[in-house]
C-alpha cells in the first residue's frame, strides 16, 4: 500500500522505481496504541483535529483510553445534534 500512496501523492522524481523487497516497521513505543475494537475512527478524527487546530506536532502520547471513551461519546453527540435530532424536529 506504501508505494501507491507514494507514487500517487509524491512527484516521479521523489518516488524512484517500485521494488517489492520487504521492508521493516516498528512502532513508536511512546504513542497511544488504540486496543480496542471501534475506536480508530475516533482516534484518527482526534488526530486531525490536533493537526487541524494549529498543533504542529500532535502529541498523541498523551491520550488514555479514558479519554478516547470520552471523545468518542461526544463525537456521537455531535452526530446526533447534526443529523438525527435535526430530521426529528423538522417533521
Amino acid at each position: 500500500m506504501l508505494p501507491y500512496i507514494a507514487k500517487k501523492v509524491c512527484p516521479p522524481e521523489a518516488v524512484g522505481e517500485r521494488l517489492d523487497i520487504p521492508f521493516h516497521v516498528t512502532r513508536m513505543d511512546e504513542l497511544y496504541q488504540n486496543v480496542k475494537s471501534g475506536d480508530c475512527g475516533p482516534v484518527s478524527v482526534k488526530f486531525l483535529e490536533m493537526h487541524a487546530t494549529g498543533n504542529p506536532t500532535p502529541i498523541m502520547s498523551g491520550l488514555t483510553d479514558e479519554m478516547v471513551d470520552i471523545f468518542r461519546k461526544h463525537y456521537v453527540m455531535d452526530i446526533y445534534k447534526g443529523g438525527v435530532l435535526r430530521l426529528y424536529l423538522q417533521n
